[in-house]
Order: structure tokens, then C-alpha cells, then sequence
């Protein structure tokens, strides 16, 4: 799935428009004040107010702290409206910050000991080999062929991507069923609904008076990275509520996805780079 989705970025991105994104400070400070400031306090509070069980908070709290999912090629580019370029660069960006962010970030609100083992070398591996590396081959690739060719090219990844996603569904079903079965009561999935619903409204609003990056920074704001809270969970949390709880997480925020995604499709005006 990763890796058809980055090539698919890959053979579509305009690196001049890349260029001029990465050098958006503005926007890129809003959205990594967000990503790594607001969100992770927003729901402190939120879980302390609650009073969330010590699991269910850690891995409330592990999913806040880490955005850059993967996939936003997909559901926050130019099928939605949004901008293909600042996707990609948020799903890499953000996913190598939250490296250094994470380990710092928990420290301070789980405590000193609470992550004894980060699975650093694991994480940037895959994050190298599976995003990296098919990103700017897909790259390259685009510059043999002419856009006919790119088109077609990013409908077979995509078709990949889709039959990946269905077989990783039907495997992960069970699973996805009892970790909100674990989670559910105390007001667990309230609270992740809520900071959702705040990730999704402080994206729209940060994001700049270009709809675009609005529309992009709104979704992936909410859909976190549960590829690195997942290697954390096995790692440093065995045997706890922690990991069903960021399946939880994630299950609930791409269902949260579905009808605001479904809303900018039906609403975009033009294509965007």
C-alpha cells in the first residue's frame, strides 16, 4: 500500500510546485504547530478530563503525537481537492520529525520512563525503503514518459493500492472489531471523536486562504501515523490496551474521514498540484 502510493505521488508531483511549498514557512509552521504542539495538548486535556484509563490515554495520546500518515496521497490530494505536493511532504516530513518529536513529547506527558525503547532504526527504514525510495523513483519514472503514460502509470498503482487496502481490510477486520470492543466505555471513543473533530477543524483554519492546502491540512491533521504508534505499542507496551486502542484510533478517525473527504470531492473546483 505504501509503496504503490508513493509512486503514484511520485509520477505526478510538479517539483517546481514542490519547491515553492517547502519554502511556504508560514504554512508549514501552522501546520507543524498543529500537528506537534496543539494537538498532543488538546488532548491531554481531554484524556485528564475524562479521566481515561492509563492505557487507553497512552495510546489516545501516542496518536496525537504523531501525524504523517502515509496514505494522504490518497484521501488528501487531488481527488479531494487538495494539494498533491504539500500530501507528500507531510506524509514524509512529518513521519521523520515525529521521530525526534515523539520520544521528547511523551517524556513530558507520560513521564520520563515511558518509552524506553523507541524503534528508531525499524521506523526509519521503512520509512527510507517503502516511502523514500519509491517517492523519487516514481519520479524519475515520470520524466521517460509523457503524461498519457503518467496517467495511466498512476492508475495501475493506484488499482494496487486499492487491492492492497481490501486484502489488509478482510485480514484486519477481526482485529479492528475487538479493539473497539476493548476500548468502548468511559468515554473513549468520545474522546477520540472530539480530537478528530479538532484536528479537522484546526487544519481548515490554519491552513491559509488557499482552499487547497485547507482542504489537504484538514484531513491529514486527523489521520495519524499508526504505523510508528504501532512498532511503539509492540515494542514498548506488550500486553496492554495500548495498541487496541490505536486501532481504535485510527479505525474511528478514517471513518471520520469518509464523508468530509466525500464532501470536498463533490465541492473541488479544479485540479491541484
Amino acid at each position: 500500500m505504501i509503496v504503490s502510493t508513493m509512486i503514484v505521488g511520485g509520477v505526478q508531483i510538479d517539483l517546481t510546485h514542490a519547491k515553492a511549498t517547502l519554502r511556504n514557512y508560514g504554512l508549514l509552521g501552522r501546520a507543524f504547530v498543529l500537528n506537534f504542539v496543539l494537538l498532543p495538548l488538546f488532548a491531554v486535556l481531554l484524556v485528564r478530563g475524562f479521566h481515561a484509563g492509563a492505557d487507553v490515554s497512552t495510546g489516545i495520546l501516542l496518536m496525537a503525537m504523531a501525524p504523517g500518515v502515509p496514505f494522504l496521497v490518497n484521501s488528501a490530494a487531488r481527488t479531494q481537492g487538495g494539494s498533491l505536493t504539500f500530501a507528500l511532504e507531510i506524509a514524509f516530513l512529518f513521519s521523520a520529525i515525529s521521530v525526534v518529536t515523539v520520544p521528547i513529547t511523551a517524556s513530558l506527558v507520560l513521564g520520563p520512563d515511558a518509552l524506553r525503547h523507541m524503534p528508531v532504526q525499524k521506523f526509519l527504514t521503512t520509512l527510507l525503503l517503502f516511502q523514500l525510495v519509491p517517492l523519487l523513483g516514481g519520479a524519475l519514472i515520470a520524466t521517460r514518459l509523457n503524461q498519457r503514460q503518467i496517467e495511466k502509470t498512476a492508475k495501475t498503482f493506484h488499482l494496487a493500492f486499492l487491492v492492497a487496502a481490501l486484502a489488509l481490510v478482510v485480514i484486519l477486520f477481526p482485529k479492528l472489531l475487538l479493539s473497539i470492543e476493548s476500548v468502548y466505555g468511559w468515554g473513549h471513543l468520545l474522546i477520540i471523536a472530539c480530537i478528530g473533530l479538532f484536528s479537522m477543524a484546526g487544519g481548515w483554519l490554519l491552513g491559509g486562504p488557499d482552499s487547497e492546502y485547507r482542504r489537504t491540512l484538514s484531513i491529514a491533521s486527523l489521520m495519524r501515523n499508526i504505523g510508528l504508534c504501532a512498532l511503539i505499542a509492540t515494542s514498548a507496551f506488550k500486553d496492554t490496551l495500548v495498541a487496541p486502542t490505536i486501532i481504535a484510533y485510527f479505525a474511528i478517525t478514517f471513518l471520520m474521514s469518509l464523508p468530509i473527504r466525500s464532501y470536498f470531492r463533490r465541492t473541488k473546483t479544479a485540479p491541484t498540484v
